[in-house]
């Protein structure tokens, strides 16, 4: 009998945390969505459907090109004379041009941002670089207004945290659903 009762408070208990976590995920998101620094990023080209997945886009930006080359330099230069090689994840240093706009990328060091300049993460993995969202998901049907897309925007924390809120035309306007 009191085995029962353990288990119901140990039960009662968990999902409680669980709530706990998730409302603080929420929170945090929400915050980063009305108090993050604005940050636009120009996309790179990638193939914008899928047939498992319903209609979307897969998401790459211009500013990981010369990032992935410097990564692949770095990653041969340590196969053959053993240094470290880059993070599997860190931040990046982000330059920004008057409109916010990203113009060039560093990884980070630890030196002192300037004020045209953000922190963002990323990530490495087999498939290369990640900076921000890889994928947008939208509305069936409107795949033909999203293939204007030329640059995503973001709302990014002081920590680097990036969560992207609107796709852009190339004019700069959001492409609204």
């Amino acid at each position: 009998m009191q085995t029962k009762s353990v288990i119901k408070w140990l039960t009662a208990a968990v999902v409680l945390a669980a709530l706990l976590l998730v409302n603080l995920s929420i929170y945090q998101k929400e915050r980063l969505l009305k108090q993050g620094r604005v940050v636009i990023l120009q996309l790179a080209p990638v193939d914008p459907r899928s047939l498992m997945q319903g209609d979307y886009m897969a998401l790459d930006y211009a500013l990981a090109a010369p990032l992935r080359a410097q990564v692949r330099q770095l990653q041969q230069a340590c196969w053959v004379g053993g240094c470290q090689a880059p993070a599997t994840s860190g931040q990046l240093v982000v330059e920004l041009d008057a409109q916010q706009q990203a113009v060039n990328a560093h990884f980070y060091r630890g030196e002192p941002l300037k004020p045209q300049q953000i922190l963002m993460q990323y990530h490495l993995s087999p498939t290369g670089l990640q900076i921000g969202t890889p994928s947008y998901f939208f509305q069936e049907g409107h795949g033909d207004r999203f293939a204007q897309a030329r640059y995503g925007e973001f709302r990014v924390d002081r920590d680097g945290t990036a969560l992207l809120t609107y796709l852009r035309d190339a004019d700069g306007r959001r492409i609204l659903p």
